[in-house]
């Protein structure tokens, strides 16, 4: 008898059951490898569990914690057993060799020999789809973040609307639905994309109170008219009236990411307006230049560092003035590897069985930030190598300063994965794998204003990410179902190797694969419907 599972209003059929394949089959559907059947499990089936008791047995800890008044983190500390009690952290046992304790029991004990743990990850740059909509939907997001460790995740504008969102965050925190943690951001101008509203202070300031009533927790800037510095400096006054921060995504505008910092918000997205900064003048733009056209607004942005590194010392006092205004800066670096070498992001191998694009959806597509592509050169490649280089400096050196940096990826369809990604280029920069955890985790909490998630520290809330594997040595343990050792084991053993085992979301347990295998089958369940649809053609 063949099962059924209902989804958007369409009948999609158990894996095995359709195109005559036998259940537990492994195929070619569309391209890439297919796992077998019997090795996935059907989207909506796993569930978080909260225990009265929770003990991680005999895990090493990597804190999240360090210096108050420097970027200095702290190193491994195991094994040792982690007691959770109502979703706080109630003792951290040392298992001393030497002196013999007892050990820690409870409702639930989970063998973490061998395993580490860190505070959940913190996506600070996300774009969550329409919850229940066909394809890339938040679902399908929310399960690759909680597979891969995040436990929070700051929305910087999404699609499908506040109202949508606002109960998706209510359900959320309540554990009513399979997601992590939700903050939501308001993109400027409101509605969505409407530029004929909030063109000065006065309206700014209304505008505001409208995305409070609407039930943002923050504003993201993204273009004029909040990129006045006037309307900026009313929105940002007027969102901390109302207990809302401000982030902004520059882009190239007249506020740069000094002037952003002087006007109070809370973060610098991305790169745009630091290295504008420094420049004493107008960046060295070709005469046919036009800001509208996405080839020449990502090719030559990618120039930009490199004219700016001509002004070091300005440089570095822009940066003094942010951490002296409290301004965090969330780089996204992994967003924009495609400018780098286009062709290594469309080839990762874990779209095999975790993606859901397609060959054409890779194609330019001026409707999703995807004109440039229209043509990409070896030059424009090598041009943006050197920008990563020099952006990748300066991030260390804004580390090395005592700034506040966090993580966020801006990638939609691969979240949890590109926060990965996001550590290994941190790493890339040059900074120590303990304080990329630290960037990822407990910097981000504290410019959200979460106070008590705090780390792993006994009284505070239990976030955590335990890893089957040693994530100092080598980030590439934290991608699911065994990607980081994709080509060094046989494909079928891959899903054995490392991985989030556990993510702890206030207490929560999850299944980190259990929801990485949904995944998998509502990707494959996705590629049959395709198949089948162009069949029928």
């Amino acid at each position: 008898m063949k099962k059924t599972w209902e989804f958007v209003g369409a009948t999609l059929l158990v894996a095995g059951s359709w195109l005559g394949m036998p259940e537990g089959s492994s195929a070619q559907i569309g391209s890439g490898y297919v796992p077998p059947d019997d090795q996935l499990i059907p989207l909506g089936t796993t569930r978080g569990q909260r225990y009265g008791r929770l003990v991680i047995r005999g895990v090493t800890i990597v804190d999240g914690r360090g210096s108050p008044r420097a970027n200095r983190g702290m190193p491994a500390q195991g094994p040792i057993d982690l007691v959770i009690e109502n979703g706080i952290i109630t003792d951290l046992r040392n298992v001393d060799p030497v002196v013999a304790r007892e050990r820690a029991t409870g409702d639930k004990v989970i063998d973490a020999e061998g395993m580490y743990a860190i505070p959940g990850l913190v996506e600070m740059h996300a774009h969550l789809e329409r919850p229940g909509g066909p394809g890339l939907n938040a679902e399908y997001q929310y399960r690759l973040y909680l597979g891969h460790g995040v436990t929070t995740v700051r929305d910087a504008g999404t699609g499908a609307g506040m109202d949508v969102m606002r109960e998706q965050r209510r359900l959320a925190a309540a554990n009513e639905i399979v997601a992590p943690r939700l903050i939501l951001c308001q993109r400027w101008p409101l509605p969505l994309r409407r530029w004929d509203v909030g063109h000065t202070p006065e309206d700014a300031r209304r505008v505001v109170r409208e995305m409070k009533e609407l039930g943002a927790d923050c504003i993201k800037i993204s273009r004029s008219p909040g990129h006045y510095p006037d309307v900026m400096e009313a929105a940002t006054a007027a969102g901390k009236q109302l207990g809302m921060h401000v982030v902004t995504d520059l882009k190239v505008s007249e506020s740069d990411a000094v002037v952003a910092s002087n006007a109070g918000v809370a973060s610098i997205e991305h790169w745009y307006g630091v290295p504008d900064a420094a420049l004493p003048h107008t960046q060295n733009f070709p005469p046919d230049y036009n800001y509208w056209d996405e080839l020449d607004r990502f090719r030559w942005a990618g120039a930009l560092w490199q004219e700016a590194d001509q002004y070091p010392d300005r440089l570095t006092q822009a940066l003094q003035i942010f951490i002296d205004n409290g301004t965090a800066w969330n780089p996204t670096m992994a967003v924009y590897e495609g400018m780098r070498e286009r062709q290594r992001v469309r080839i990762q191998p874990w779209t095999e069985t975790l993606g859901l694009g397609t060959y054409e959806e890779a194609l330019p597509d001026p409707g999703r930030h995807g004109g440039y592509a229209s043509e990409w050169k070896t030059s424009d490649e090598v041009m943006w190598k050197e920008n990563f280089r020099i952006w990748m400096k300066w991030i260390k050196q804004f580390h090395e300063m005592g700034g506040v940096l966090t993580a966020g990826t801006d990638v939609g369809g691969s979240g949890g994965i590109a926060i990965i990604r996001e550590l290994e280029l941190f790493q890339e920069a040059g900074i120590h794998p303990i304080d990329a955890i630290r960037i990822a985790t407990t910097n981000a909490t504290k410019t959200l204003g979460l106070e008590k998630h705090c780390g792993i520290r006994v009284g505070c809330v239990a976030d955590l990410a335990v890893i089957n594997g040693n994530p100092l040595d080598n980030f590439k343990v934290m991608y699911g179902r065994g990607y980081g050792f994709y080509g060094m084991v046989p494909r079928d053993q891959l899903p054995n190797k490392g991985g989030v085992i556990w993510t702890i979301k206030e207490g929560i347990v999850f299944d980190a694969q259990a929801l990485l295998k949904e995944v998998e089958w509502y990707v494959q369940q996705i590629r049959r419907q395709r198949v089948a649809v162009t069949s029928s053609r």
